[in-house]
């Protein structure tokens, strides 16, 4: 329970920064509020989700690597941790084939969890977590269990046509990941202070 208020909180200040910019984002760029709105979304929720997983920020990049290469060790001795990946990655999952065309096949998603779960273990080393080979296994069954959910789906319950281009999903990660690691720690610690 702690780890979910942990997600909204965190997902709750970097909305701070997010909505308005994805507002203005949207006036200048984008021009379709239903379809500014699901990036939105997809920004909270990885700005939540590289929050939960410790990524470094600009305030703490720490070299002290912690590995786990052995597949399946403690995944089921901590079956908790790894049901709480795949969930953690299933919303990915669900939004990449909703918004670009090119992720409506299964492959190119799960090739996109896979590799943002591989980054998010490189980038633990820099933090005091471990970078561990079941994490990756656990992300990349969770963003393909989220497809699954979204082909499911009809797709009159969206109603938004996915896009051809990719451009606007190197735009939100990357937004979203510069905000995590420049602005986010800052206003994280002047809003704790301030309810302290």
């Amino acid at each position: 329970m702690g780890r979910v208020i942990h997600l909204c909180a965190e997902a709750a200040v970097a909305s701070i920064v997010l909505i308005p910019l994805f507002l203005f984002l949207d006036r200048r760029r984008f021009h379709n509020r239903k379809r500014t709105i699901l990036y939105c979304i997809l920004a909270v929720y990885l700005s939540a989700m590289y929050a939960v997983v410790g990524l470094p920020d600009i305030r703490y990049i720490r070299f002290q690597p912690h590995f786990n290469f052995v597949p399946f060790a403690y995944m089921f001795s901590d079956y908790k941790n790894s049901l709480l990946n795949v969930l953690l990655f299933m919303p990915l999952g669900f939004l990449l084939p909703v918004l670009w065309a090119r992720f409506q096949k299964a492959a190119w998603t799960v090739l996109l969890g896979l590799g943002l779960s591989f980054l998010i273990e490189v980038l633990q080393i820099f933090t005091l977590r471990a970078t561990d080979v079941n994490d990756l296994m656990t992300n990349t069954l969770g963003t393909f269990s989220g497809w699954c959910v979204a082909r499911l789906m009809p797709a009159c319950a969206i109603a938004v046509q996915p896009q051809e281009s990719t451009r606007d999903l190197r735009l939100v990660f990357g937004i979203t990941f510069l905000i995590m690691f420049l602005l986010h720690p800052l206003l994280s610690e002047c809003i704790y202070r301030f309810f302290r």
